[in-house]
Parts: structure tokens; C-alpha cells; sequence
């Protein structure tokens, strides 16, 4: 080692007695033995702003760094610590030093070394830090109160705080950076003005639990107070070690969870924004009710939720329980079922008390947590308003199961049994076939999913509602009937959509718990009664984008029966062809009649024609007559308005081979889309022969006026039009004689005149 790198020797034995204990690990590949010996990993990445391009000249290298949960030696775990920060500051000054003093540890990938000089070749490590072995009862991290990284780790002192040594070490690299940094900023500037990329500070963990594993990002920018974020880049790595750990991190750091457990129902939840996703559950396995409580705790800006699940052969009473807990919790907000004793204390009846909003779903089998739970608990979801999901239908080989899944989908997104609150869905791998067209249809007009072998449920059946008591015990459909153990207990009471059919069922129904889909529920005894309802009542969706991506249309006329089914509320709809090759043929006349309130349609990889503008009229129109009813709901508090015309629309179609009979509408006075149609973006043909004639085609309605009138109104004339209506002190206000003609003409006139947009792209 050179003399001038010889005040980090203390800390270099550091880094290379944690690669010893890293090689002498003997790691098994299995769920059991990560989440009982290696539960807790974070990846730490702290590097610095770079001009932008030039960062992809650092080299890219990863140390392990292990920390003992024993915490037997306390002060050399905080070594550990100094040494990470230490060197993460070293990697920016001089890479050969780097190289060179963890030369036994580390590998520095780059193909970069000949191109600039070594000064200016930094390095930027992942220091992977990962915990050996659960914390035991007696630790800090185990009563429940929220802890950091470090105090996790068992480092959470700040080195500048106790040790002298470590500051006269990290000033010297201070100094070498500034000198370094200068170098480089007169380097760049000699070139050119150099924009510069943002640097990078973040946690990527992973918890490893037998249950349900889960994993997920903390950036320090939001995580830490604003306080740090003016630090010097020396600071960063070390406040990275202040980041608050997530709750399910938390839990499966700890040998028993019993105390944390006690401790949370008394805590606020956590204020730190995250984005969190579970790995593929088994839910045959114990605890996972725990994580459910723990993912409960914690504000979610997304959640990607696998329900790929592991199971066993013969589904069990307490992986039902187990998938229930968990998405009657994150979904509902609330807990359906009683959670076994020996998972969790005192907790099966709280509700969630952090955000979930954006929440991703994926699954490939009609398990305890498949299609069937997710989508039953879907119907009492109160926050989530986006919504993806993956229908998992690519390598299916079972013929009713796409079927199951569509008419699950729309009893829990379209019936007026649901009460879900997403307002954007996505659906992907979408395998579009008549009997799942006849699924959908017969959800929505029972309220009630039709069984697994057949489009309809049988004929003598009767749909109504049964109030289920808490306690009482209900076999999912799912389970071994040969068991007469095999029961779930509800945790709380409330309304079940069911079914009964006297002549097939006796004694029995089928009700719908959220979090687990069908269960049979004995009428033996007078605490339940069967009542009989058609329909719940009128329910107001609140679906209004929906973007569907295709696997397969088994024939193209099923879209437009699909949309006539789904789409009377959408003002969004994105449809599109998952792979390349599989085009479609689509009339914008059906979507209209199918869409009546769209507002946008963004169209890939599908062949477009329009024959009639009666239907594209009619869309337009309701759009105007939408916002006539807004407005007279409006004007008891509303005097005067400047509008703008809102029912104006925007089509963007891409991936083409075809655009027939849309340039020739928008050329038509007499079609109210040629004066109405704000935004139209459309790639032209890939064709050489017809490509020049569809850009020129379109490229000329680019710049039209919209509106009636092409200069701009007086605020004051614009005014007086509105004003009009709301002058009227009797019952009969004269905004509720208009009808939507009028109403249409007065938003003509006194919208701010625009010109149409057109995006033509070769």
C-alpha cells in the first residue's frame, strides 16, 4: 500500500474480515433458510452527481458486508459502518486506490480504462449489506417502535460523533475530492457546458419471509429530512443509515415478532411514502397473516402483489385463512378473517392504517389467493384508485379458467353488487374469447359471478343478500371437503352477496366473502336469513379509464360487445395488441356507441374504419350533454362562468396499416367530430405506397379552428351568455328547460376558439 493510503489501513482489515465471513457462509437455497438465517438485505447506493453521459464510465463493483444479528461486538459492527462510508467516498477520489486496497474483495466491471485518464475514472460500489441470523426479543428492533437501518444493523451511531480518528480520515478524502472535482469541472468545462445528472441515493431491500417475501426501495430524498440533503456527499452514505427501516422489514428481522406485534396497536403508522412488492406467496406456510399486519402499517404509493402462489397439494384452512387475512386487509382495509392464534395477537379485527392507491396484481392459478380472492375483495376496496392486472392467461391450458376470471372481473369492477373504488384499470395478457364475453354479461345482469363450468349459473336459482355474523364459520370452495375441519371464521359480520337454489342446494348457500370468493354457508339455524334481491341498487362507478392490452381476439366483433357491456361510463380507453402481427379491425362507430362518454381512445396495432358519423355524433353529443347536467347542478353556486368547451376529444392511433374514412369526417361540417376533435395524433401506414398519402391527408386538418367563433369573446360577452340562465329567482330555473342543443350552442360560442393538433409520425 502506497504511504499516502496508509491512514485507511485499519478500516481496509475491516472490509476484508467481512469477505472472509461472507466466503464462510454455508448458504442453502431455500425460503426456510434465508428467512431464518439471512432475513434482511439492502443494497446501498450512494453515488455522486457526474456530468451527464460521463457516468456510465464508472466502474460498477459489489461487497457483501455482513452484519451478525448476535451483536456480540458492538463496536466493531460500527467499524464497519466507518469503513463503508470511508471508502464510498474513496471510490470518487481515485479508482487504482480503490482497486487496489479491495483487491481480494471486490471486482471493478469497466471496459472504460482507455479512454479517459485514471483521475477522472471513478468507481461506484453497491455496498450489500445483509443481516445473519434474527435479532433476539431483548434488541431494540424487536419492541416495535420504529428503528433505522443502522440501529438494524447494529451501527446506529454516527462515526463523526465519537471517533476522531475516523473524521481526520474522512476530512483528508474531503480534500482529495475537492481537488479532484475541481480538476474534473475544469476538464468538462474546457469542452463544453456540461449538464449534470442527478446522483443516486437509495435503499433497495429485500425481506425474506417463509410466508410472503417482499421487497421494495427507500430513495434518501424523500426518506430523510431536508436537512441532509445540502450534506456533503461524504454524509450521504452514513445518512442512509438514519432511513427509517419498513415495518416488514422490521418483522422478519426479528426471532419473535409477539412483543413488536403488542406494540403496533398502540403506534401511528409510518409517514415514509414507499413502493413495496410481494414475491410469489405460500401461503400454506405460518406468519403471513403477520405480514399482512405489517404491509397494513405502511403508506403505500404502489403495491405490485404476486399471487402466483406455492401451494400444497390440498389447500388448508390455514393458507385460506392466511390469503384472506392478507387481502381482505390490503384490499378492504379491513380483516375478514379470524387469523390463527399462533400468527398474530390481537390484531384480526384492525383495519389498515396506511394509503394504498396504485396496486398491481399478478397470478397464474386459481388458488387460495388466485383470481377468485383477489376480485371478491376488490368489491369493498376503499382507496385504491389504479389498478393493473396481469390476467396471467398466456400459458393456460385449462379451457373454463379465462372464463372464471372475466366474469369475476366484471362482478367485481362493473355489477351493482361492487363497490370498488379504482377509477383506472389495465388489464394485460387479455385472451378475449365469446364465452368470456357471456361470462361478463351474465355477471352483470345476476350481480353474482357464474360458476366455473358454466357461462350461466343454473336456471332455478335466486340472487339476494345474507347477513353473516361474526364467528361464523364458512368452508371456501377451494378447500378439501372431505375435512370437516377445513372452516374459516369471519372476524367481523356484514352483508354477502349469495345465491340459493332450494331444488340443488338444501340447507345450504353460497355466499361471497371478500378476500376468498365462494363459500358454502349453513341456513340451519334462524341467525341467517336468505333474502332475495335482483340487484343491490343502482351503484355509480367510479371506473372512468381503462386500458385493455390483448393476447388474442378469438374474433373482432367480441370488442365491441365487450365495450357494450363495460364502457357507458369510460371517459378514457386505452386497446392495444400485446404482440406485433395480431392486428385487429376496429369501427370507431362501435366504440362510440359502446363509449358514449369517451373523451380520449388511444388505439396500437389495430386497423381502423369509420363508415357512419350518426354514432360519432351521438358520442360527442352526450359528452355535451354530461357537462350540461354538471353545469346545472353547479349553478345554484356558480353566477357566472368562463368556459371552455370540454366535450371536445383526442383519438391517437399507432401501429396502422389501415385509417379508412376518419380524414373525410374530419373534413365534414356536418360531422361534429371535424370541429370537436381537439387532439389527433395517428402514424401513418408502414406501407411505402400509401404512406405519403395518408401524412398529406392528415397533416392537412392540422391548425382548424374548433370553435364557431374564431376570434376570442369578451369576458364580459361571455358573461352575459352564461349569466342568462341563472337570472331565474323561481323554482323553474330556465337552466333546467335547456336542453343539450341549447346547451351545446351557448359552450360553442363562448368557448376560447382553438385549433385542432395533429401529430403525423412516417
Amino acid at each position: 500500500m502506497e504511504d499516502k493510503w496508509a491512514f485507511l489501513q485499519p478500516w481496509q482489515e475491516i472490509l476484508h474480515e467481512c469477505k472472509t465471513l461472507h466466503d464462510s457462509l454455508d448458504v442453502v437455497d431455500s425460503r426456510e433458510f434465508r428467512a431464518s438465517h439471512l432475513p434482511v438485505r439492502a443494497s446501498l447506493r450512494c453515488w455522486p452527481s457526474l456530468p451527464k453521459g460521463y457516468e456510465q464510465l464508472a466502474g460498477r463493483c459489489v461487497l457483501p458486508i455482513p452484519f451478525p444479528a448476535s451483536r456480540h461486538d458492538g463496536e466493531k459492527l460500527q467499524r464497519i459502518r466507518e469503513a463503508m462510508e470511508l471508502f464510498n467516498v474513496l471510490a470518487t477520489v481515485s479508482r487504482p486506490a480503490f482497486v487496489q486496497l479491495l483487491a481480494d474483495c471486490v471486482v471493478v466491471a469497466d471496459n472504460f480504462d482507455d479512454l479517459l485518464t485514471p483521475d477522472f475514472l471513478f468507481v461506484f460500489p453497491v455496498w450489500e449489506c445483509y443481516l445473519v441470523g434474527t435479532v433476539g426479543s431483548e434488541d431494540v428492533v424487536a419492541e416495535g417502535s420504529t428503528v433505522s437501518w443502522g440501529a438494524l444493523f447494529g451501527c446506529p451511531d454516527d462515526p463523526r460523533e465519537y471517533s476522531t480518528e475516523f473524521c481526520a480520515a474522512m476530512e483528508t478524502l474531503e480534500e482529495m475530492r475537492r481537488q479532484v472535482t475541481e480538476a474534473l469541472c475544469d476538464f468538462m468545462g474546457r469542452q463544453a457546458t456540461p449538464e449534470w445528472g442527478e446522483g443516486c441515493s437509495e435503499i433497495e431491500w429485500t425481506a425474506e419471509h417463509v410466508a410472503v417475501p417482499t421487497k421494495g426501495v427507500q430513495d434518501a430524498a424523500t426518506s430523510i429530512g431536508a436537512e441532509l440533503s445540502v450534506d456533503s456527499f461524504s454524509r450521504k452514505l452514513g445518512s442512509l443509515f438514519d432511513v427509517d427501516v419498513p415495518a416488514v422489514v422490521q418483522l422478519c428481522a426479528v426471532s419473535d415478532c409477539t412483543k413488536m406485534l403488542k406494540t403496533w396497536e398502540d403506534l401511528a403508522p409510518s409517514s415514509e411514502i414507499l413502493s413495496v412488492e410481494t414475491m410469489k406467496p405460500n401461503f400454506s406456510a405460518p406468519g403471513g397473516a403477520n405480514v399482512a399486519t405489517a404491509l397494513s402499517r405502511m403508506n403505500l404509493t404502489a403495491l405490485r402483489l404476486s399471487l402466483d402462489e406455492i401451494v400444497d397439494s390440498v389447500a388448508t384452512s390455514e393458507a385460506a385463512s392466511s390469503a384472506g387475512f392478507l387481502l381482505s386487509t390490503l384490499v378492504c382495509s379491513r380483516p375478514v378473517y379470524q387469523a390463527p392464534e399462533n400468527y398474530i395477537c390481537g390484531s384480526s379485527t384492525r383495519t389498515r392504517q396506511g394509503q394504498l392507491s396504485d396496486l398491481e396484481v399478478t397470478f397464474a392459478g386459481d388458488y387460495a389467493a388466485g383470481p377468485v380472492g383477489f376480485l371478491s375483495a376488490m368489491t369493498e376496496s376503499v382507496s385504491i384508485q389504479k389498478l393493473t392486472l396481469n390476467m396471467g392467461t398466456l400459458g393456460d391450458r385449462i379451457w373454463w379458467l379465462n372464463q372464471v376470471r372475466w366474469g369475476w372481473l366484471a362482478y367485481a369492477l362493473w355489477s351493482n353488487a361492487s363497490s370498488a373504488s379504482a377509477q383506472s384499470v389495465r388489464l394485460t395478457n387479455i385472451h378475449l374469447t365469446a364465452s368470456a364475453v357471456a361470462s361478463v354479461a351474465t355477471a352483470i345482469a345476476n350481480c353474482y359471478p357464474p360458476s366455473i363450468l358454466e357461462q350461466s349459473t343454473p336456471g332455478h336459482s335466486t340472487y339476494g343478500f345474507i347477513d353473516v355474523k361474526e364467528g361464523t364459520k364458512l368452508r371456501p370452495r377451494v378447500l378439501d371437503g372431505r375435512d370437516a375441519d377445513n372452516n374459516v371464521v369471519l372476524s367481523r359480520g356484514f352483508r354477502c352477496r349469495a345465491r340459493y337454489d332450494p331444488t340443488e342446494m338444501g340447507d345450504q348457500a353460497e355466499v361471497i366473502v371478500p378476500g376468498y370468493g365462494v363459500c358454502d354457508l349453513d341456513l340451519g339455524d334462524a341467525t341467517h336469513r336468505f333474502i332475495p334481491s335482483d340487484r343491490q341498487g343502482h351503484q355509480s362507478h367510479a371506473l372512468q379509464s381503462l386500458s385493455l392490452e390483448f393476447f388474442q381476439i378469438e374474433d373482432p366483433s367480441l370488442v365491441p360487445d365487450l365495450l357494450n357491456l363495460i364502457g357507458g361510463s369510460l371517459r378514457s380507453l386505452r386497446m392495444g395488441m400485446f404482440w406485433r402481427g395480431r392486428r385487429r379491425c376496429i369501427a370507431l362507430d362501435t366504440v362510440a356507441v359502446a363509449c358514449p362518454r369517451l373523451e380520449e381512445l388511444h388505439l396500437t396495432d389495430f386497423d381502423v374504419v369509420l363508415s357512419s358519423h350518426r354514432e360519432l355524433d351521438n358520442w360527442v353529443r352526450h359528452s355535451a350533454g354530461w357537462i350540461s347536467q354538471s353545469i346545472s347542478q353547479a349553478s345554484d353556486r356558480v353566477g357566472a362562468v368562463n368556459c371552455h368547451n370540454n366535450s371536445r376529444s383526442r383519438v391517437t392511433i399507432h401501429g396502422s396499416d389501415t385509417v379508412t374514412g376518419l380524414a373525410d369526417r374530419l373534413r365534414d361540417p356536418a360531422c361534429r367530430m371535424s370541429y370537436q376533435l381537439e387532439v389527433l395524433e395517428i402514424a401513418v401506414p408502414r406501407s411505402v405506397q400509401r404512406r405519403t398519402a395518408y401524412a398529406d391527408a392528415f397533416t392537412s386538418l392540422n391548425d382548424d379552428y374548433l370553435a364557431a367563433a374564431k376570434e376570442r369573446f369578451p369576458s364580459r360577452s361571455k358573461a352575459a351568455v352564461i349569466s342568462v340562465v341563472d337570472e331565474a329567482c323561481d323554482n323553474a330555473r330556465a337552466v333546467h328547460r335547456l336542453n343539450e342543443s341549447m346547451m351545446g350552442f351557448i359552450f360553442e360560442f363562448a368557448a376560447t376558439p382553438k385549433r385542432r393538433v395533429v401529430r403525423v409520425t412516417m
